[in-house]
């Protein structure tokens, strides 16, 4: 889930979020709006992220798709014919086996900032990214599916490497004519990144960002996200120590043979299986494997209409985000605070659902996630404690 959606669902204003302020974002008068940091929208993270783990743990997967990279399953006692064994995955609902690959679409893509509400602030609300001489801003591309669509900060802007996740610049609305692209965004979160250095100090202004086109990018990224479908597990086998070097397993590259994807379970082959006599080319991939590791995507899956997480599960990470945080983080106004009190109220009285939460926390905020999770944890068949 971006920061940038948690923003929206809790109504603080995008451009102060961004740190962004200025006569075409200017702060309220009554005195509850304040810009944000780039220390307190990690702060925001770091909270965000472990809501959402806390959630996963209770569900068995994620909220949204995750890439879980270089997961080792270790085979204990197993079969004898263990090509024709179940394994399974540590995280289920899983969507894809392999792993991530972004391709460049296009590179050094240009961003046109357009006013296209018409409000009193005369703002450039709206970034297009695209050519300005072409129709729709249209860029040309081979993506097919506009949730696979990515943009990114480029290194030249102050991102530390190219398709950096860190640098992602989310929530973005992709839209796909045939070959054609087309992406808008929120014009604030294009802020040039050298700017998020920027704390406050003995200069309590000097840190804000001024909206002015001037302070927002020219240029950047755009991938389509992928899949490397291509061997995602390797098998491992006790090796051989000479003592003269470090003791190593031998392996062998393997494809998945998935059986139940939504709760992981898959049997693994490896590449020089002849698919009809269960003979490998070597006798020793007849003997029983230590361990595999696996490479795959795994998670609710997102709404294929708006490309973010499911509503509820989205309702969830944010109530149980406020539940965590202890005070209101900078930036809430009159809406937002109330949102966050109501998330840190205690139940009261203590009934027996919500002392069945299993994040000896017994706020609101938790006890709706808590809800909810349990709602969702009946998708693939499982319970989760209390429910």
């Amino acid at each position: 889930m971006s920061l940038g959606r948690y923003a929206q669902i809790m109504r603080i204003n995008r451009c102060h979020f961004n740190q962004v302020d200025g006569a075409k974002a200017p702060m309220s008068t009554d005195g509850c709006d304040d810009i944000w940091s780039q220390a307190d929208r990690e702060d925001l993270a770091v909270t965000m992220a472990t809501a959402e783990e806390m959630i996963a743990h209770e569900l068995g997967y994620w909220p949204a798709p995750k890439w879980i990279t270089g997961e080792f399953i270790r085979t204990a006692r197993v079969r004898a014919d263990w090509w024709n064994a179940e394994f399974a995955t540590k995280w289920k609902y899983v969507q894809e086996m392999g792993t991530q690959k972004l391709t460049l679409v296009e590179e050094n893509a240009p961003v046109t900032y357009e006013d296209r509400d018409g409000d009193a602030y005369g703002r450039e609300e709206t970034a297009v990214i695209g050519d300005p001489a072409a129709l729709y801003y249209y860029l040309s591309t081979d993506c097919d599916d506009p949730c696979n669509v990515k943009v990114f900060f480029r290194e030249e802007d102050g991102a530390w490497d190219d398709a950096d996740p860190r640098w992602e610049i989310r929530p973005v609305r992709a839209d796909i004519d045939g070959t054609n692209l087309t992406i808008i965004a929120e014009s604030c979160m294009f802020v040039k990144p050298l700017f998020w250095e920027l704390e406050p100090g003995e200069d309590p202004n000097g840190w804000k960002v001024n909206f002015e086109l001037v302070n927002l990018v020219d240029l950047v990224d755009v991938y389509c996200e992928g899949i490397n479908r291509e061997t995602p597990v390797t098998i491992y086998w006790d090796g051989v120590c000479d003592c003269a070097s470090p003791c190593a397993h031998r392996t062998q590259a393997a494809c998945a043979l998935v059986t139940d994807w939504e709760r992981g379970h898959f049997a693994a082959r490896a590449a020089t299986w002849n698919g009809t006599s269960h003979v490998y080319a070597s006798p020793t991939y007849t003997v029983q494997p230590v361990k595999l590791r696996v490479d795959y995507l795994a998670g609710y899956p997102r709404d294929s209409r708006t490309c973010r997480m499911h509503p509820m599960l989205e309702r969830a990470v944010v109530k149980l985000t406020n539940a965590l945080l202890p005070e209101p983080p900078c930036g809430f106004c009159d809406m937002a605070e109330r949102i966050w009190k109501r998330d840190r109220e205690d139940v009261d009285p203590l009934t027996t659902e919500s002392a069945s939460m299993p994040w000896d926390m017994y706020s609101r905020g938790a006890l709706e996630a808590w809800r909810i999770v349990k709602r969702f944890s009946r998708t693939v068949g499982g319970s989760v404690r209390g429910g």
